[in-house]
């Protein structure tokens, strides 16, 4: 009986360090867009001005 309720609580610690990872990694993936954005705008923007 122990057993089982320490099993279920190690599920339930590792299943919300894994939806954990997820949020962070969504947060990860869209800073990175809006930074690979910002890049390409700001390449863009000098490349127009140059002439």
């Amino acid at each position: 009986m122990i057993f089982d309720a320490a099993s279920e609580g190690t599920h339930v610690i590792l299943g919300m360090l894994i939806v954990g990872l997820v949020f962070l990694a969504v947060i990860v993936l869209g800073e990175l867009t809006h930074w690979a954005g910002h890049r390409r705008a700001e390449r863009r923007r000098s490349r127009s001005s140059a002439y």
